[in-house]
């Protein structure tokens, strides 16, 4: 068989890259052909698989996290075309989170991606790619607008924090500072997120509350986000994506002019996966968890709407599965495994990642050699 693997990150235990290896390793041994696809949708994963996939390198820099510590993250960078990619991920992922109050939405800030940002110009980017995803902030991009010479203040005229705290006492912004060769760059917001920056589909209570909000702090946060927007853009409408990484969506849109492009997207074009998708007798994809937000366009779903159009099946190996298995059949998602065998907690399950999914692609091996027999 001619097989294409894409499977997406489990946050925390697998990349990308590891996934397809584990799968091209048991196929490949049976004698089928095995193209591997390092895919993402913006959020963590996608620098590692852009440079995988069209040969670029990843360029370090020591950017300041979500909770203010500095880490060495990379950027990809492809120099024929000055072209940079960043993924939010990197600089103010939900990786950082440790429950304390320290990296509390209150006190959390992107100023890191702005931060990538800058280093993506100083190596001579004319577009810039930044992928939204996996962020741990919810800050609407206050701090990655700090840390490229935006200011913000109160109704005293007093410099406010680039953290989440001060959304709600912003009362006028000053854009005098702003890095003026930002101009001169294309941004491209790469993801699939299509929530707006507000309501119940918004940043704040749609994500808020697994970035460390309470139940009792959503609606107060909410009001701030209303204000920061109002004062920004001067009006509350529902731009999809604005939402997205944390309100990141909408800073990038409005100071940046940052024009939305499906992460997916960005990545299949890269490596004509559809193409050979066309081409394959079988797609295997899959993901950390896969669940009614999956519906929403992520990275199997995508896949499934591709092959579907070929009449190629689509098996998913997932960490988990919540859902419908006859809703993901419709958008040709064929076969949904979860890689879990035994009872285990999540910390047990994330460590035995790789050895679990090794196992779940070798009995599904097994299955598919028993019906050729």
């Amino acid at each position: 068989m001619n097989i294409v693997t894409a499977i997406d990150s489990m946050k925390g235990s697998l990349s990308s890259i590891e996934a397809n290896q584990i799968v091209a390793e048991v196929f490949t041994k049976q004698g089928h052909v095995v193209k591997e696809v390092a895919i993402a949708d913006g959020g963590e994963g996608t620098v590692a698989a852009v440079v995988k996939n069209s040969g670029g390198q990843q360029i370090p820099v020591q950017i300041k996290a979500l909770d203010g510590q500095l880490v060495t993250v990379d950027f990809g960078w492809f120099e024929s075309q000055k072209l940079a990619v960043i993924e939010s991920a990197a600089a103010s992922g939900i990786q950082y989170l440790d429950g304390t109050e320290k990296t509390h939405p209150l006190n959390t800030s992107s100023y890191g991606t702005g931060e990538l940002i800058l280093a993506a110009m100083e190596q001579g980017a004319k577009t810039i790619v930044v992928g939204l995803g996996g962020t741990g902030t919810v800050d609407g991009g206050i701090g990655l607008l700090s840390a490229l010479g935006v200011e913000f203040f109160d109704q005293a005229g007093q410099l406010l924090p680039a953290k989440g705290s001060s959304l709600g006492q912003i009362t006028h912004f000053s854009d005098e500072h702003l890095e003026s060769r930002l101009a001169e760059i294309t941004f491209l917001i790469a993801s699939d997120v299509a929530s707006p920056l507000l309501g119940d589909s918004g940043a704040v209570h749609m994500f808020g509350r697994q970035k460390g909000l309470t139940e009792n702090e959503v609606d107060k946060y909410e009001y701030g986000m209303k204000n920061y927007q109002k004062v920004i853009s001067g009006a509350q409408d529902d731009f999809s994506g604005d939402g997205a990484a944390g309100g990141l969506g909408f800073a990038i849109r409005v100071f940046l002019k940052g024009v939305f492009y499906s992460g997916f997207e960005f990545i299949s074009e890269q490596t004509d996966l559809e193409q050979a998708i066309e081409q394959a007798d079988l797609v295997i994809t899959g993901e950390g968890q896969m669940d009614v937000q999956s519906l929403q366009g992520k990275v199997p779903i995508g896949i499934g709407r591709i092959a579907k159009k070929y009449n190629v099946p689509v098996i998913a190996f997932v960490g988990s599965f919540k859902g419908d298995q006859k809703r993901f059949s419709e958008e040709g998602v064929s076969v949904i495994v979860p890689i879990i065998d035994h009872i285990t907690t999540l910390d047990e399950a994330m460590i035995e990642a790789k050895t679990n999914l090794y196992k779940a692609v070798q009995r599904t091996l097994d299955i598919l050699l028993l019906m050729k027999e």
